[in-house]
């Protein structure tokens, strides 16, 4: 075997014994980190099989749907308790133990009026949720939320996002984001969260519908201060 592909060989055992198995990540908020596999959370301490570390009682949880839940904090067998709610593990994004209250709105974003100023002011790297439905005309036909995924255009409202689709930038100046219905994760830049339907020409006239749109905000785990649990990837 060539000593270059030796080389490459030796790199790729390497990198998957770096990567592999990382497990669950608990950010704690003096800057440590414990990894590891969560075993349990009881309201004010979080137990993992590679040590214990002292939490606020309550916490928030943001879900892969786009949900949040806030209150007194538990997890057992596979779900966690927030407050009366309850959570699969599997759905979870993120957990995380901060006071801060969430910026919320619910928003009427007209097809016909290109973007949609909410006031909702966005540090980068802050956790963003946005849920959308309702129905709007375009040129191509009617959507929801979701997009038309047979129709997109270069000079489009925001160019790679399909026809009618839900789609956010942050600042005026900010690269347009495809959201559709259900959108959940951290803001790509720091401003104000603005909405918009996309359509196939930006400043079409033929564009009519309004679509609803849910908007959770708040600090993500990565500040000094707070502590945060990532479960495992899928």
């Amino acid at each position: 075997m060539p000593a270059l592909s030796i080389l490459f060989l030796l790199f790729l055992i390497f990198a998957s014994g770096c990567f592999k198995g990382r497990g669950d990540r608990l950010f704690c908020a003096d800057g440590s980190v414990v990894e590891g596999t969560l075993e349990s959370i009881t309201p004010g301490m979080v137990v993992f099989n590679t040590g214990t570390v002292e939490t606020d009682a309550s916490g928030r949880v943001w879900t892969l749907s786009g949900n949040t839940y806030s209150g007194p904090l538990s997890y057992a067998e596979g779900e966690f308790s927030i407050g009366s709610a309850t959570v699969p593990s599997e759905s979870v994004l993120v957990v995380i133990w901060d006071d801060s209250q969430l910026d919320t709105g619910i928003f009427q974003v007209d097809a016909a009026l290109q973007w949609h100023d909410t006031g909702i002011e966005l540090e980068q790297g802050d956790m963003l949720s946005i849920q959308a439905d309702g129905l709007v005309i375009t040129e191509t036909g009617t959507s929801t939320p979701q997009g038309q995924e047979e129709y997109s255009s270069s000079v489009a409202l925001a160019p790679g996002a399909t026809s009618g689709q839900l789609v956010f930038r942050i600042g005026s100046q900010g690269s347009p984001v495809a959201a559709g219905a259900v959108w959940v994760g951290e803001s790509p830049e720091a401003g104000t969260l603005q909405l918009a339907v996309n359509v196939p020409l930006d400043g079409s006239s033929r564009a009519a519908g309004i679509y609803t749109v849910h908007v959770a905000a708040g600090s993500n785990g990565r500040r000094p201060g707070v502590t945060a649990f990532y479960p495992t990837s899928p």
